[in-house]
Parts: structure tokens; sequence; C-alpha cells
């Protein structure tokens, strides 16, 4: 299944990058103009880590 940019985001400045949530949500802010609320990125960010950890 492919991911959407708000995923892809999180995966590749958060997870890889090892950046915080406020660089993904100024990034899709200024990228692709989608202003989604800090708290919101950090569930679907604890989402991800827990999928990978369970395919691990």
């Amino acid at each position: 299944m492919e991911r959407d940019l708000i995923t892809q985001a999180l995966h590749s400045i958060c997870l890889q990058e090892g950046k915080d949530i406020k660089d993904v949500h100024q990034y899709l802010l200024m990228k692709y103009r989608i202003e989604v609320e800090e708290l919101v990125l950090k569930r679907r960010l604890d989402k991800l880590i827990n999928e990978e950890k369970a395919v691990a």
C-alpha cells in the first residue's frame, strides 16, 4: 500500500533525518500548503513507529 504525503514526510523527516515534528509541520505547510496540527502529526508518527516495530 502506498503511503500518503503526510506519512511520507513523517517517515523521511522524523525517522530518517531525525528532525522534530515542527519541521514536518513547516515542510507540509510550505511545500504542499497542507495545514496539520502537531498533535495529529505526533499521533501518526507514533502509529508509524508501532507499525515498523511490528514488521521488524
